[in-house]
């Protein structure tokens, strides 16, 4: 198994934090320096899952390889939420969320537009990140009927619990025909997207499947086996070698993970961060950095397309494939995950979803489009940060 090169090399050299954050936790150094070096960790071990994940999703192919995809590709972000859910910290989880959505769409599809199209008229979009945009839209309208329901004098906690359960149940049903649509029953129409997109198509978690980027990936494969890496710095493992990897590196996310979750309420009140802009800004930072250093690393290189499928794909599967799952975890677990979010979270929601459809919609991306999308989630993070969500 080849080591990766390029600079993915940075990232991986940031896996230290791991073993000192053991030590911090052994030696009692404190819930800040917990916090920091283990949420450090949690980047290159991502990393290392997201790029073993593709390497098996690859060979796999068809409709396994894009499950596979969907199923690691968010592994950090539910370890980390699921870990909020047993401790019981549904508002820190709410704001990571809340952040985690809106990060993708407006943070990082804003600074891949500025990048990407800075010294050009406009740079064109692909189908299928249009697709998952309008997929996202209709999860927030269904992710909306909770929180109105709240509202209502019938409204209690178990009725609320249970309105959620149903919402989490229908995003699942919805998310899992949307593969469905994309893979197998209209799967030419995303190929014909990545063939005429100047070979631009799907990533790993961006897509949620193998579609229009298959051939170009596997060209990118070839050239890395030539090279003794793809182009992009990602490593050419054996399937046996990505097996390897993927197994350790998803253990050791859960203890970073566990580390993480079990000091961000103290971490905050120490460092005089409340736990909601911790929730809102940094743990989505975190959680998805990996997959920014992609997204960013391919908007560098003219493919827009890739790079705007893995922002808006993330938060679509965030939305329909990992909030079921944890609304379910919080039945089981006694510690309910109800759907009712702040007026400010849920403003944060759909306000970022409806922009980032309504910019996407036409098919092409200019620069100042992505100021905008900057802006708004500049705007929303700074009242995040004067607005306790916890209070």
């Amino acid at each position: 198994m080849r080591a990766a090169l390029g600079p993915w090399r940075v990232l991986d050299l940031m896996v230290v934090a791991l073993p000192a954050a053991v030590v911090a936790e052994v030696l009692g150094l404190g819930a800040p320096v917990l916090f920091v070096l283990s949420a450090l960790a949690v980047i290159p071990l991502a990393g290392l899952v997201g790029r073993s994940t593709e390497v098996l999703a690859e060979r796999v192919g068809g409709s396994k390889g894009a499950l596979l995809n969907a199923t690691f590709g968010n592994v950090a972000e539910l370890l980390i939420a699921a870990l909020l859910v047993v401790n019981g910290e549904i508002a820190v989880l709410k704001a990571s969320i809340t952040g985690s959505i809106i990060g993708n769409l407006l943070l990082l599809l804003g600074v891949s537009m500025v990048v990407a199209a800075h010294d050009k008229s406009e740079v064109p979009i692909t189908v299928t990140s249009r697709v998952q945009a309008t997929m996202l839209f209709l999860a927030m309208g269904i992710l909306l009927l909770p929180t109105v329901f709240s509202f209502r004098p019938e409204s209690s906690t178990t009725r609320l619990d249970e309105v959620s359960g149903l919402v989490a149940l229908i995003l699942f049903a919805v998310y899992a025909l949307s593969m469905l649509f994309m893979l197998r029953t209209n799967r030419h129409q995303f190929q014909e997207d990545g063939e005429g997109s100047s070979g631009e198509g799907s990533d790993g978690k961006g897509s949620g499947g193998d579609g229009s980027g298959r051939g170009e990936r596997e060209q990118a494969g070839e050239e890395g086996q030539a090279g003794g890496a793809a182009e992009d710095g990602r490593p050419t493992w054996s399937v046996k070698g990505a097996v390897v990897v993927l197994a350790v590196a998803t253990a050791l996310v859960a203890v970073a993970a566990e580390m993480v979750a079990s000091s961000v309420e103290e971490a905050g009140s120490a460092l005089g961060l409340h736990s909601g802009f911790i929730g809102f800004v940094i743990l989505p930072l975190v959680g998805n950095a990996a997959e920014q250093f992609s997204a960013l690393g391919l908007a560098a290189k003219d493919r827009l397309g890739v790079a705007s499928e893995i922002a808006v794909g993330a938060s679509m599967q965030l939305a329909m494939f990992v909030v079921p799952i944890l609304v379910l975890l919080g039945l089981v677990t006694g510690n309910p995950f109800d759907l009712a979010f702040s007026p400010l979270e849920l403003s944060a929601l759909i306000i970022g979803t409806l922009l980032t459809r309504h910019l996407l919609d036409d098919g092409k991306a200019n620069w100042l489009e992505g100021v905008m999308l900057l802006g708004l989630y500049l705007a929303f993070a700074g009242a995040v940060f004067f607005a306790d969500l916890n209070g």
